[in-house]
């Protein structure tokens, strides 16, 4: 199938166009992915259409080194999804990564996907594999590690953003820091701001570290996908989406104004993926309602000009 990147942004223009003529914010989700071979696009993109959801930066799970499945997404609606490359969550990141990469490197130089996927560097069992008693998910990969310094490198190559899983805990901040210091060229997306898994693991976290992380390096960037202000995490269940202000509504005033300050850094996401997809409707539920709390100026920005920005190198 071609791949034309001038015509399927025309494309993609006019749906979130749409979008915005029917009333709704449009939002671009810049990170999700789906399960190869077991996706029904028909009725995702319904659920797409009902919710507001113009555009989806979409990733395959598949267990290989590179799946077909996202271009051939792309083939059948090609108006609301943007195809990202395989992401790093499945058999091949964990026992061949560099096998992986290689591959990845190559065929997004080859067929112009405009982003990487999603890298599992440091993730803990998510609370649905946790009820289930599943610890499949719980990857540990040194950011500063051989694998880490080649995922650096595949999107210095390349030329694409690409995201990363990675648990806010202190022992962890120093490294990811050190990363971007010596990779200044390179676009990271953090997945999942402010989502803090276990309180005294992260005691350096917070809105002004955050605020310097975004003044001091400029290739690093934040999504916003993160659980409503009543989800938990763990045996202990504490509130592990630290964004939110319970007491008072809304989000907590420290990050509305990082937010006001710094719009362009922060992506809209909803992190659908492949135990979840029929839950479209509650998951960007969560997330208006945090772009609703957002200061006005800020809310069109973190919905889809940041992503769009950020993706293609221009304002939309």
């Amino acid at each position: 199938m071609p791949f034309d990147l001038e015509t399927l942004k025309a494309g993609w223009r006019q749906r979130i166009r749409a979008v915005a003529a029917s009333g709704r914010l449009p939002i671009l989700d810049i990170e999700s992915s789906f399960p190869a071979g077991r996706f029904d696009p028909a009725r995702y993109s319904q659920d797409m259409d009902e919710q507001g959801v113009a555009l989806t930066v979409f990733s395959a799970q598949a267990q290989g080194k590179w799946s077909e499945s996202t271009r051939r997404l792309i083939a059948i609606d090609p108006s609301r999804y943007i195809p990202a490359g395989q992401a790093g969550e499945q058999a091949a990141w964990l026992d061949t990564p560099q096998a992986m990469l290689e591959d990845n490197e190559t065929r997004l130089l080859q067929e112009g996907h405009p982003i990487m996927g999603e890298f599992e560097i440091r993730h803990y069992p998510s609370p649905r594999e946790l009820r289930r008693s599943g610890q499949d998910r719980d990857v540990d990969v040194p950011i500063d590690g051989a694998v880490g310094h080649r995922l650096f490198q595949a999107a210095r190559k390349t030329g694409r953003p690409f995201e990363i899983h990675y648990e806010i805990e202190d022992a962890l901040l120093d490294p990811l820091e050190g990363m971007l210091r010596q990779y200044p060229d390179v676009k990271v997306i953090w997945c999942h701001v402010a989502q803090i898994r276990f309180q005294a693991k992260a005691t350096r976290y917070n809105a002004a570290y955050v605020r310097r992380l975004i003044e001091t390096y400029p290739n690093l960037y934040f999504d916003t996908a993160f659980g409503g202000p009543d989800s938990t995490y763990g045996p202990r269940g504490e509130y592990h989406a630290r964004i939110w202000d319970r007491e008072h509504g809304g989000i907590q005033a420290e990050w509305a104004q990082l937010i006001r300050d710094h719009p362009w850094r922060f992506v809209a996401a909803l992190d659908i993926g492949g135990d979840r997809m029929d839950r479209l409707s509650e998951w960007t539920a969560t997330l208006r309602r945090f772009l609703d709390a957002l200061p006005p100026e800020a809310r069109e920005i973190v919905a889809y000009k940041a992503a769009w920005k950020l993706l293609f190198n221009e304002d939309f």
